[in-house]
């Protein structure tokens, strides 16, 4: 009796136990998915930064080639 109910009670810690690792197993999926999509937004952002960094040099200068022709424009 006894040993039926021990084994009872071992075999209840062995499911608590199991579901426990399942749950910590789709935290850590989850966090990965996380961390994944963070970088790739991460990635994203920088990307969209050196473009837009690009537009304003390429602006700039556009600028400064206006500036060049207006000078001499102005001088004749």
């Amino acid at each position: 009796m006894q040993q039926t109910l021990r084994m009872k009670v071992l075999i209840g810690i062995l499911v608590a136990l199991s579901g426990l690792g399942i749950v910590l197993v789709h935290e850590l999926r989850v966090n990965q998915q996380t961390a994944a999509a963070a970088s790739k937004l991460a990635a994203e952002r920088e990307k969209a930064e050196q473009i837009d960094r690009g537009d304003k040099a390429a602006i700039q200068k556009i600028r400064e080639r206006n500036a060049q022709k207006a000078s001499p424009a102005a001088n004749q």
